[in-house]
């Protein structure tokens, strides 16, 4: 018989606080246990079915962007015409970070980028608002400027090619049936087509026929114009009814279009078919597209089908993968229909897909996580309590599903990473509650009331310790920009996730403990005892191996020879647990050991004063790392996609034809690639990626085009996407005549590219011969990719110099002039035709004559206002020229980027950039050229910033929750201490693995700031309650090391297990992983030693201190006062 008293234990004198009569309630009431229970599983099963899956968390990017058409207008004119009266409109905008621009060929685009925290939708109706007026500013050719916000997540779910022998006119049609049908299935919110050429009415004039009716094309312009308008005329009461009144003059046919009064005489009036052919008919083809999907053995199977694209975006709140399930439903159904005989359907990229592969694997590493979580419990604990303190982690789970589904949340790649990082720590509070629960058993107290008296006791310290942890994440939730958008969902995630886990460990843990614990230990046969430890042994090797299991292969095939290692270690460890001679908690070599150690540190000053400094010197050393050069730095590690593409530019001025040849020969390299999947080939535009947005700003150019690669599955190759692609770089280098560049997919969000220099100042020539030279600069050094320049090279201009004098006697003007070439050259667009909801454009031409030279151009004619026609080299002359290809500005000012790839085996972007600044330190610069940095080193520098700024704001928070804790200034100190312990490790395993610090590293060091702390909580509020019952300092210190030692180490082992498996299968997440665990690991070995040493020095000076104060009170001779008692 256990003689049971206060004495003994003395957690019985204790009195109840908040948590623990919350405790107590689910202790005595354990139906409501149950009840809760049930309905966790039913409202979280029932909120993951219905959370939306995609690929990563949408990212709001503050942008928005005006566009204005100039057609014909070289970029100097664009720019000082449109883009600079623009510029100055849209400065007058608040909340406008920087304002770039873009003047082209016939095109100007001006970029805004607005503060942190501005309503984007409020600023492109601001942008509007301040652009309504200027078209008056503008010149009468240029069309109204258009604002437009920058849309997120229009990236294409599905992209399908459909291909066929047949005309691309028939091909069309096919398409366009496949496109209504997928746009009525669930989700989908457009299909795009690329490809495709547009019908138009083309109108084209008689020149003779002018001079005789004596009409111009101003004329014919503007009659179509006027005849073609729905006009509303009000509201008018007629016979006691209100009507709507409107003038209707819409075109519904072609026989409206040939029959417009062009010229209105007395006799008779002169229709459009009287002086024009009206043909309804289709635009000249400026885009091919050619597509593999495996079949193709040659070239010519490629280039001798017609193809086009069907590009499927989704609505807002829509689950891709359960996009592509319903379309392929309908495919499915109607597929004789929609693709009948002689036409292939191929699906050549797929998000869904993806999309699934991910975030099952990020399952599967759970799943393995969670297995090692469990393994562990059982090799610290016993097999009942293992069982009930991994029983939290489903339940948090599915609590945390259900809130997750009510914070907006979805399920993607960053969101399911930080459920792995939770399933780690999901059982630290359980295995405190537990261990605390199972020691008062074994003093002798009953299941339910030790479950009480252990959570009363142990809770203020959990609720600490979950706070810290929640105030290191919270931060992160206030991260501003792409990034933060970006990183958002793991504070969150981990936020709610560890709520959950600590509502589970005070109240469902110590209900069921108080149940299933019910008893005591009762004596059990040898045979069933020993039955008991095989049979404990046996799910500790079957754990074992699928913790480390292939989760997505068969059965047999899944084992990987880490799953039998683990198998055999831990299998023997539970073996070694369960046949070994039993010795107590305090009798364990390990922990006589260690208990040894600790005594031996904290009796002498100096051995604390050596211990502290030691650490002090390797912390100080470790973070040093980074700056010397010893530990790369980088914004994102390199990681195996399954897509790149190339980017082909020929020569300016270089046709069509000349550009598909171009984009021949690097096909023919890809096909003898065997690790390609698909491709698709897009010549006169750029191409279609399901990890890129669609870009609106984008149109056809004849010396552009692009190729997407998909790769296989990277189980199915031997070489990674980075050994292709320098394999492919190599070979397309030795293309002349066109520039090629390789794009590869980058991790996580947009982040610009690794060398990018920005060149600013006034003169245009000056910005062009610094850009060359640091373009040749980059082109010399060893490892830097594809230097391109955002110039471009000089375009082919022909100058149409006009005689005013001449034109005017002959009833020309420099206007007219204009607007006959261009109605010669590519037509004049006058209106438009409404057709089964198609705007078709109605477009006037003087000419159906094909121009080939610049005879053919001087040989046209012109007609004046009388219908009079007057040769070309009467009023003009042809001067040829070079023009820049686009003029950009920033903040009003002209700058030029100079952007390049790198060979990420051989450098980071701040180590090449860094060589760039070494490499340039001599450059004379114009006077007037100005140099920076952006791109990634710029995003880099913005992230690295907010994260530093998040682990201080992190600190601060953690120091204030427990100083209210602990009710003292100097051991929160004191608990603090245990981030730079962790740091240390950081740095080291770092290093040790081969990751470089990055981004993602950086927010394991920020999230440590909550975790590494929480053993040193429990320990300093063990220590604390000895001392409170009477224990010496520092037997108080040796009691709380000997209790502590399992629990400590049973909660880091946890957490680092929980993440583990995601560490070592996902490059990715691998820098975070490895941070937190060897942060932690470092952290929780310094923690038993460091922080012992510097509590018993702290502490001890404080209680010398107030000894010495004590006796000189006591010293003081005595004086008269009024002592008042009163109540605190």
């Amino acid at each position: 018989m256990v003689n049971i008293d206060k004495k003994t234990i003395p957690e019985l004198s204790l009195k109840k606080n908040p948590l623990g009569k919350w405790a107590g309630i689910f202790i005595k009431r354990f139906r409501i246990t149950f009840l809760i229970i049930i309905a966790l599983v039913i409202w979280g099963s029932g909120n993951y079915m219905s959370l939306q899956r995609e690929a990563q968390p949408k990212v709001t990017i503050p942008f928005a962007y005006v566009q204005t058409m100039y057609i014909g207008a070289s970029p100097l004119e664009v720019e000082t015409l449109v883009t600079e009266p623009i510029e100055k409109r849209l400065d007058e905008i608040e909340g406008v970070k920087t304002i770039t621009s873009s003047s082209g060929i016939g095109n100007s685009i001006v970029f805004l980028e607005f503060e942190t925290g501005e309503d984007v939708d409020e600023k492109v109706r601001e942008a509007k608002e301040k652009l309504s007026g200027i078209s008056a500013q503008l010149p009468s050719d240029a069309n109204t400027p258009e604002v437009y916000d920058m849309k997120t997540g229009q990236s294409p779910v599905l992209i399908y090619a459909l291909t066929t022998k047949e005309d691309i006119l028939t091909l069309q049609e096919k398409a366009k049936k496949l496109q209504k049908e997928m746009e009525l299935s669930y989700g989908v919110k457009e299909v795009v087509i690329a490809g495709d050429i547009d019908r138009e009415i083309q109108i084209t004039i008689d020149p003779q026929k002018l001079t005789i009716y004596n009409i111009s094309i101003d004329d014919i312009h503007n009659a179509l114009a006027a005849s073609n308008v729905s006009f509303p005329a009000g509201k008018v009461e007629l016979n006691g009814k209100e009507y709507s009144l409107r003038t209707s003059g819409k075109f519904e046919t072609i026989e409206d279009i040939e029959n417009v009064i062009v010229r209105s005489n007395p006799d008779s009036n002169i229709i459009l078919k009287n002086v024009a052919t009206i043909e309804d008919t289709f635009e000249d083809r400026k885009v091919f597209i050619h597509e593999y999907n495996g079949k193709a053995t040659s070239i010519d199977d490629l280039t001798n089908k017609n193809t086009v694209v069907l590009a499927v975006l989704r609505k807002d709140n829509s689950d891709e993968v359960r996009i592509k399930e319903e379309i392929e439903k309908i495919l499915d159904e109607k597929e004789s229909q929609l693709v009948p005989k002689g036409f292939e359907l191929s699906l050549i990229a797929d998000k869904a897909d993806y999309v699934d592969k991910q975030l099952g694997s990020v399952t599967n590493n759970a799943i393995s996580g969670l297995f090692l979580v469990v393994i562990v419990l059982f090799l610290f604990i016993g097999l009942r309590e293992a069982l009930i303190v991994s029983f939290v982690i489903p339940m948090s789970l599915l609590a945390s599903f259900g809130f997750l589904k009510l914070t907006g949340n979805t399920l993607n790649e960053i969101t399911m990473f930080s459920l792995v990082l939770a399933v780690g720590m999901l059982v630290d509070n359980a295995i405190v509650v537990m261990e605390n629960i199972d020691r008062l058993r074994k003093k002798g107290l009953r299941a339910d009331i030790a479950s009480l008296v252990a959570t009363n006791q142990i809770a203020p310290a959990i609720l600490a310790s979950t706070l810290t942890t929640v105030a290191a994440f919270l931060p992160m939730l206030f991260t501003s920009g792409i990034m933060g958008d970006f990183i958002k969902s793991i504070p969150m995630t981990i936020i709610i996730t560890l709520s959950c886990s600590f509502f589970m460990a005070i109240t469902i843990t110590p209900s069921i403990c108080a149940i299933l614990l019910k008893g005591g230990q009762k004596e059990k046969s040898k045979r069933s005892e020993f039955f008991i430890k095989v049979l404990s042994i046996i799910i500790i090797v079957l754990l074992s191996l699928f913790a480390f299991a292939d989760l997505g292969q068969p059965l047999l095939r899944s084992f990987t020879v880490l799953s039998y290692i683990g198998a055999i270690l831990f299998g023997g460890g539970m073996a070694i647990k369960q046949f070994a001679p039993k010795v107590s908690h305090t009798d364990h070599i390990v922990i006589k050991t260690y208990s040894r150690i600790l005594n031996h540190i904290i009796a002498k000053t100096h051995r604390k004063l050596i211990l502290i400094g030691s650490v002090g010197l390797l912390f100080l050393l470790s973070v040093s790392m980074p700056f010397t050069g010893i530990l790369s730095v980088e914004m994102f590690g390199g990681e195996d996609m399954p897509e790149f593409s190339i980017s082909i530019k020929t020569p300016s001025g270089s046709t069509i034809q000349q550009t598909k040849a171009i984009t021949k020969q690097v096909e023919e390299i890809i096909l003898d690639i065997p690790e390609i999947d698909t491709f698709v080939s897009y010549v006169g535009t750029g191409g279609l990626s399901i990890f890129s947005d669609l870009d609106t700003t984008a149109g056809e150019n004849p010396i552009q085009s692009s190729i997407e690669i998909n790769l296989k599955d990277l189980k199915e190759r031997e070489r990674t996407s980075s050994q292709i692609v320098g394999s492919i770089r190599q070979e397309v280098k030795l293309i002349p005549g066109a520039d090629i560049e390789i794009r590869e997919l980058e991790s996580g969000p947009p982040s610009g590219s690794p060398v990018y220099v920005k060149l600013k100042g006034d003169n245009l020539k000056d910005l062009e011969t610094t850009a060359m030279d640091i373009k040749n600069i980059l082109a010399s050094m060893e490892g830097i990719r594809d230097p391109r320049t955002s110039l471009g090279e000089d375009f082919p201009e022909l100058e149409v110099k006009v005689d005013s004098d001449k034109a005017a006697i002959l009833g020309l003007d420099e206007r007219s002039i204009a607007a006959s070439l261009r109605s010669s050259i590519n037509g004049i667009v006058a209106t438009t035709y409404r057709d089964n909801q198609d705007d078709i454009d109605i477009v006037i031409r003087t000419t159906k004559q094909k121009l080939e030279t610049i005879y053919d151009l001087e040989k046209l004619t012109f007609y004046n206002r009388s219908g009079v026609a007057i040769p070309f080299s009467q009023v003009a002359k042809i001067i040829e020229t070079k023009s820049v290809q686009s003029i950009s500005h920033e903040d009003g000012k002209r700058i030029v980027h100079v952007a390049a790839s790198i060979d990420e085996d051989k450098w980071t972007a701040a180590e090449a950039t860094a060589a760039f600044q070494e490499a340039t330190k001599d450059y004379p610069f114009i006077e007037g050229v100005s140099m920076s940095f952006g791109g990634e080193m710029e995003a880099m520098g913005d992230s690295f910033g907010e994260m530093m700024l998040n682990m201080v704001m992190a600190a601060l928070f953690v120091y204030i929750i427990l100083a209210v804790q602990f009710n003292s200034l100097s051991q929160p100190f004191i608990i603090l201490f245990t981030v730079p312990l962790s740091i240390i490790g950081v740095m080291l395993g770092l290093l040790i693995t081969g990751n470089n610090f990055g981004f993602v590293a950086f927010i394991g060091v920020v999230a440590l700031v909550g975790i590494a702390v929480n053993d040193a909580i429990v320990f300093l509020d063990y220590i604390n309650y000895l001392r409170g019952e009477g224990y010496e300092m520092n037997e108080a210190i040796a009691e709380t090391g000997v209790t502590r030692f399992i629990p400590v180490m049973a909660t880091t082992i946890t957490t680092a297990g929980g993440i583990l498996p995601i560490t070592l299968s996902d490059p990715f997440f691998a820098p975070m992983g490895v941070a937190l665990i060897s942060g932690l690991c470092m952290a929780t070995v310094l923690t038993l030693g460091v922080i012992p040493a510097m509590y018993s020095l702290f502490e001890g000076k404080k209680s010398k201190v107030k000894e010495k104060r004590a006796e000189k009170e006591a010293n003081k001779p005595s004086e008269d006062y009024l002592e008042v008692e009163y109540e605190m």
